[in-house]
């Protein structure tokens, strides 16, 4: 079963059973893409 979640570490969370951790996951998968669209978007100027 964790083959299945660490084969993918950039992709979405994947749901291994707690609902706080799978929220958790969720939260710093967020922060993690609006960091990355911030630097993206600031290199481009």
């Amino acid at each position: 079963m964790s083959d299945v979640a660490t084969s993918e570490p950039s992709d979405r969370p994947v749901f291994r059973g707690c609902v706080f951790c799978y929220a958790g996951e969720w939260a710093y998968y967020g922060a993690k893409k609006a960091v990355g669209s911030v630097r993206d978007g600031q290199s481009s100027q």
